[in-house]
């Protein structure tokens, strides 16, 4: 998929001395109403029911029996869903919630009022049950359910400071089958209550461990890997009562820890969640492998978890939720095509503020070209470790080549101003390469997050994009990368 092809591509003053060429980035849209009769305007009409239910007035009352639920079949797997509902009453008993057809919980109802979730749904049963537990009794005016349908296109992170980034990343699977229902995990001495307060996703949805006796214990997770391979386990914890708390990697094939046990808590607070993360690589032979969250801790208490994940790779990407089954985020793709009005072939500037999710050995750029490496001009982190490029090539001659060090790893600000036998590169205020014989690239019209024509794709953190359709003055580059 082209992201940027659902992107605006716009040409605004810049206060220097031409147009500056960036992209607007939209917010998430959802689809149509998925739901028939949410509102209740015909009773249960289009509802299944089961224990006790009704519906009067344009009000849903569930409950009051040991198990009672209003469900419809509307939802598809690996499709990404936000309900709303209008909470009426609840008399706090028992269990309110949403839960998928296998009965994973979605969302709790722990008040009155609207409330919103958003979830992926990921197993194969459609159903979407609004159900009441242990006697639980509430009433509902109206439930809506609706597509997300530009969710993470692109995906905006905000973890830095609050400081808004294009977030670009590479396919990654989810192994573990439950990221969130710890209840589904083997346990030896460990007791897990869901649902015990608000997690990074915004909603009641974390998971409290306990270790009522101290002595030991484990909670873990077994899967299927592949020997000889970089793989990286990741979980959101913050302290409970416990004094310390361990994470381990087991070899089940061949016997032996990957990784000991290893405390985290001095990583942890108690008022917000850390992203615990260890980077291990599996043996040779190695084809199972069981992931501890928590193992040989030795004292009793609590730790509040939430987001477990464990993929191939030598880094952590983004969380991905499962509920019973492995999920895959595709590779992130930018490209915009055919705008060869808003980019100057004889001089210009491209800038770029930017930061590698890592240095794993692999070269990841970003590019103006005419949709080939024939003409490009592309900034590159390199598979050297801590290394800026810039590459020109104009007629399949490589014009321009500077190598820069930095730490790839961390927010820079780029800026390479190009014209005829004048190529200027200035990193974060200060001008670090120069090269005055070269031609400039011919037919340059498209724009995108890899060298030129698709290869060495881009992964990282992009909080400012520009391209200027006249070269810069040294003073303007200064200033825009200081």
């Amino acid at each position: 998929m082209s992201l940027l092809d659902d992107v605006s591509i716009v040409v605004t003053p810049n206060g220097y001395k031409a147009g500056e060429l960036y992209a607007v980035v939209p917010v998430p849209s959802e689809g149509a109403e998925l739901l028939t009769n949410g509102d209740f305007a015909s009773d249960l009409t289009g509802w299944t029911g089961y224990g006790t239910t009704s519906a009067t007035g344009g009000v849903a009352t569930i409950g009051a029996s040991a198990n009672s639920g209003i469900y419809q079949d509307i939802l598809t797997e690996g499709v990404r869903y936000t309900v709303t509902v209008n909470v009426t009453s609840y008399d706090g008993v028992g269990t309110a919630e949403f839960v998928n057809g296998n009965g994973n919980n979605l969302y709790t109802i722990t008040e009155t009022g609207i409330q919103t979730f958003t979830f992926t749904h990921n197993i194969a049963a459609s159903s979407l049950i609004l159900r009441g537990m242990s006697n639980a009794l509430f009433s509902v005016s109206s439930v809506s359910v609706k597509e997300v349908t530009r969710d993470n296109v692109p995906r905006i992170d905000y973890t830095e400071g609050g400081c808004p980034h294009i977030l670009a990343e590479p396919q990654r699977t989810n192994l573990i089958t439950y990221s969130e229902d710890f209840t589904q995990w083997t346990k030896v001495n460990y007791t897990v209550q869901s649902n015990v307060g608000i997690s990074p996703s915004g909603n009641n949805d974390a998971s409290s461990l306990t270790n009522p006796s101290g002595g030991g214990g484990n909670i873990k997770q077994n899967t299927t890997v592949t020997a000889s391979t970089n793989y990286t386990f990741s979980f959101y914890a913050k302290r409970g009562t416990a004094s310390d708390v361990k994470y381990s990697v087991y070899d089940n094939t061949n016997g032996g820890d990957i990784i000991a046990s290893t405390s985290y808590y001095s990583q942890l607070n108690s008022s917000t969640f850390t992203r615990v993360t260890v980077s291990f690589a599996t043996p040779v032979g190695c084809t199972s492998i069981g992931v501890y969250i928590l193992r040989d801790n030795g004292t009793a208490g609590t730790v509040i978890v939430w987001g477990a994940q464990l993929e191939a790779g030598s880094y952590a990407t983004s969380y991905i939720p499962t509920s019973g089954s492995s999920v895959t985020r595709n590779q992130d793709v930018f490209t915009r095509d055919g705008i060869s009005s808003l980019i100057n072939d004889s001089e210009g500037v491209l800038f770029v503020e930017m930061a590698a999710l890592a240095n794993d050995g692999t070269f990841r750029g970003i590019s103006i070209s005419d949709g080939t490496n024939n003409n490009r001009i592309a900034l590159l982190f390199s598979n050297n470790a801590n290394i800026i490029r810039v590459q020109v090539v104009s007629n399949n001659s490589l014009d321009v080549l500077i190598d820069k060090s930095i730490t790839t790893t961390q927010s820079n600000k780029f800026a390479f101003s190009y014209n005829q036998n004048d190529f200027k590169f200035w990193i974060n205020g200060v001008e670090v390469g120069t090269d005055t014989s070269g031609n400039t690239p011919i037919g340059l019209n498209s724009l995108q997050f890899n060298s030129g024509s698709g290869g060495s794709p881009f992964y990282g953190k992009v909080k400012q994009l520009q391209v200027y359709n006249t070269a810069l003055t040294d003073a303007q580059l200064t200033s825009l990368t200081t």
